[in-house]
């Protein structure tokens, strides 16, 4: 096995060792598969993911049929251990609740199916699990009765229809919704707010794409009196805070780690809606788009986890100079954490919607090409030496066995969650998309954290403690709020002569202790609990 390029003390756990090194199982027997794979025995199951992030964000899975909550399968028994949160796979989209043959335009009649859907919330919702909702407005699997050919009055009263029916059906069940789903063209690496239009850059627009919202929403539009087809992104979440009130609202999006492409363009877009909302809703104090959600299906050796050494807050995991596939790789053009960093600085939270990480070069780049049955884990040795397919060489040359590819896999999914972790005050939920590579939508990419037959990857070693696989002496915490209050506390600066010296001296014992709790080996809910007293310190604080 290649060892990869270190660049600091405390190298990758992987580093220089054998694929069966740190192999765990999830509570369940080993098989004969397993067993030729790895050659070894299986170590104690790894540790709940759910509870790992506990102090963090929920992480979650999708739901993609009866077979996931199947009493006694694997399936559900990888979903009871490690998540705490579901999205329905294709259940809760448009053309499932309401196929379009369900749809009678003569009569206006709709007929929703909502039996799938609603074995999926109420199962998930009895195991103990939240639900988030996935998706009402998408210019895929939707009906095209619902907007293909209408005017932009009759579609839009179509889609106000819509989310009444589904938000009301599950008021109260599902606590957060993908509201617009991938409204923006592909392959958008550059956009600049200042002198480009985020609309021009909506699928159906003048940079191409397809939208049948776009599209009835562009017939009829008064563009003198300022309507645009854009307008359905607005009209939508409206409908659904209208209709939704108790219900987090989401765009949700891929690419959006193109930093200074789609993901300004989708700022751009979401900061716009917001003020447009605030200025005919005072009455509401909430924004109207409060997250950003990253699909994240993303490939590991083109979406570095980190921003370069000038922009991160993981220095000490930065090599400024890294190949894009070694550790430590960075770029403060296209990376998860520079992402991050611009979704919250412009005033959103943000969800990791639907994460897996292809190996291969491209999305077509698989050596076995999207062709399932030809699926093999990664550690199969009979196709170690299947790394390219004609064209789709980039592995030559750096590696010498795929098997090569589960560790270079497992750290860059350590270098995200260690990411994820350090930006987790404005994180709700990391959602993986899929329980095991071969279940996967991109199976012949091995994206996920399970192989074929339930043993975990490396990768769900490094989920599991991304702390351990860095080499880190101390945990990954989110000490924003904690130096944000710490600094508005010393801003403040209270004195006896104005406040009582009992209230006073509260704020700066409070203060105190977190400097300690910020230079210590602080875990996030001893963060979380140092914040909340300098918070209420300050509120306490008593005029003389």
């Amino acid at each position: 096995m290649t060892t990869p390029r270190t660049h600091r003390p405390g190298a990758p756990r992987w580093a220089g060792v054998g694929l069966a090194v740190a192999l765990a199982t999830v509570g369940l027997a080993p098989t004969a598969q397993a067993a030729r794979h790895h050659d070894t025995t299986p170590q104690a199951p790894i540790a709940s993911l759910k509870e790992v992030y506990s102090d963090y964000f929920d992480v979650g899975n999708i739901w993609s049929g009866p077979a996931t909550y199947a009493a006694g399968s694997p399936n559900s028994a990888v979903v009871e251990r490690h998540f705490s949160i579901m999205t329905a796979e294709n259940a809760m989209k448009p053309d499932q609740l309401l196929p379009n043959a369900n749809i009678n335009r003569a009569t206006g009649e709709w007929t929703f199916n909502f039996g799938p859907a609603d074995a999926f919330v109420d199962q998930t919702l009895a195991r103990g699990m939240k639900v988030h909702g996935h998706v009402l407005v998408w210019h895929g699997q939707s009906p095209p009765n619902l907007n293909r050919g209408l005017t932009r009055d009759e579609a839009r009263a179509n889609m106000e229809r819509y989310i009444e029916e589904v938000l009301t059906h599950y008021r109260g069940k599902v606590v957060s919704w993908d509201v617009v789903n991938e409204a923006f063209v592909d392959g958008l690496a550059e956009f600049d707010p200042a002198t480009q239009d985020w609309r021009d850059f909506l699928r159906g627009g003048p940079n191409g794409g397809f939208s049948d919202w776009y599209n009835a929403y562009a017939n009829g539009a008064d563009l003198a009196a300022g309507e645009s087809p854009a307008d359905f992104l607005y009209d939508a979440f409206v409908f659904a805070r209208t209709y939704g009130p108790e219900t987090r609202l989401e765009y949700n999006d891929f690419n959006v780690f193109q930093s200074e492409g789609k993901g300004q363009a989708i700022i751009a877009m979401a900061t716009d809606l917001n003020e447009r909302y605030a200025a005919e809703h005072p009455e509401d104090p909430r924004q109207l788009v409060e997250v950003i959600g990253l699909q994240s299906h993303n490939y590991i050796n083109q979406t570095p986890a980190f921003a370069c050494s000038d922009l991160t807050r993981l220095p000490e995991l930065v090599d400024d100079d890294a190949e894009e596939w070694r550790p430590g790789a960075c770029s403060n053009e296209a990376s998860v954490e520079r992402s991050l960093q611009l979704i919250t600085e412009a005033g959103f939270e943000a969800d990791i919607s639907e994460l897996d990480l292809q190996v291969w070069e491209a999305w077509n780049g698989q050596p076995e090409g999207d062709d399932r049955s030809l699926y093999r884990d990664l550690n199969d040795p009979s196709v170690a030496d299947r790394i390219s397919r004609g064209e789709f060489d980039y592995w030559v040359g750096k590696i010498s066995s795929r098997t090569e590819l589960e560790a270079i896999q497992a750290q860059r999914f350590a270098e995200y969650f260690a990411v994820y972790k350090k930006y987790s005050q404005d994180i709700h939920r990391v959602t993986f998309w899929g329980l095991n590579d071969q279940l996967s939508w991109r199976s012949t990419h091995n994206p996920l954290l399970f192989n074929s037959d339930w043993t975990p990857k490396l990768g769900a070693v490094a989920v599991a403690d991304p702390e351990g696989w860095l080499g880190l002496r101390k945990p990954v915490t989110d000490t924003s709020r904690l130096e944000d209050v710490v600094a508005e506390a010393k801003a403040l600066n209270p004195t006896g002569r104005d406040y009582t010296g009992k209230s006073v001296a509260a704020v700066r014992l409070a203060a105190g202790k977190a400097r300690v709790v910020m230079a210590t080996r602080s875990t996030q809910a001893e963060v979380d609990a140092a914040t909340a007293r300098v918070v209420a310190a300050i509120a306490a604080l008593e005029r003389r």
